[in-house]
């Protein structure tokens, strides 16, 4: 019996980063000139966007690696990045734009955009926490859009550059700043839990994603590698690089429902790794 309670007593020992283990699935052609957004849905569809002046566009692909559909975006005309909403509708960013700024509302079914929430300057890395759309609006703060009246708000003390990324896990967002080389964690009040800086690490950071334990991926565009993150921040391991064929990676998405991580490339490709 002692032996037995001595058992039950020993802790479970802690996973860390240098636990996660990558399996090359698959590369994708996306058929995008700049694929600088990417996310899936629930029924397995990848989407990407398509950062090309005057070619706006988003792109399901299926399970069979087959470009099922393509949606040109006429009303923003550039589509940086993607957030979906459901199985049947998305967000889109559309970075600069030479007509309004804003978010495009696409409705998958009708393949089609039916609102575009205008905003007062150029939006970049986009996400959804299940409430409402978090997006990273070029020299401002974070806009909060909710999605049940699209009213919008601010998050103070979380101004950024252009090309800045953002997800969310728990109560926490994180932030790309490109421009100084900086990962942030903060809460939705803006006060700052931590920050993670290393450019011999992480150069030019872009897209990042969470999994479902809270470690943050992310990757860099100068650097051409992908990092993880532990949850404070204060360990980083790099996972993928240069020599794994990126190619001044733009985006990454960590699908939670089929623990899959989707990393795009500057331009055309992506790859697929299953995460373990």
């Amino acid at each position: 019996m002692k032996d037995r309670r001595a058992q039950m007593m020993v802790p479970k020992p802690r996973k860390s980063i240098n636990d996660i283990k990558l399996e090359f699935k698959r590369k994708l052609d996306t058929t995008c000139t700049y694929p600088y957004g990417c996310c899936a849905t629930k029924k397995g569809e990848f989407l990407f966007t398509n950062y090309e002046s005057n070619n706006g566009k988003l792109i399901v692909i299926n399970a069979e690696a087959e470009v099922e559909y393509t949606i040109l975006l006429k009303e923003t005309y550039r589509a940086y990045d993607v957030a979906s909403l459901d199985d049947s509708t998305v967000a889109v960013s559309t970075g600069y734009s030479s007509k309004q700024p804003g978010i495009g509302i696409v409705d998958l079914t009708k393949k089609k955009v039916i609102m575009v929430i205008d905003l007062n300057n150029y939006p970049y890395g986009i996400t959804y926490d299940g409430k409402s759309l978090i997006c990273c609006v070029g020299d401002k703060d974070l806009h909060v859009i909710s999605c049940t009246d699209y009213s919008i708000t601010t998050i103070p003390y979380t101004f950024l550059p252009r090309y800045s990324y953002v997800s969310t896990h728990a109560d926490k967002i994180f932030l790309t700043n490109p421009d100084k080389h900086t990962v942030t964690c903060c809460l939705y009040s803006g006060a700052q839990v931590w920050e993670f800086k290393d450019e011999s690490v992480l150069n030019n950071p872009r897209g990042i994603t969470i999994d479902n334990k809270g470690n943050v991926f992310v990757v860099g565009m100068n650097s051409c590698n992908v990092v993880v993150l532990s949850p404070d921040g204060k360990h980083s391991k790099q996972i993928l690089s240069k020599e794994d064929g990126l190619d001044k990676p733009t985006s990454i998405y960590f699908d939670k429902e089929r623990k899959q991580l989707l990393v795009t490339n500057h331009k055309q490709f992506v790859y697929i790794y299953n995460v373990s």
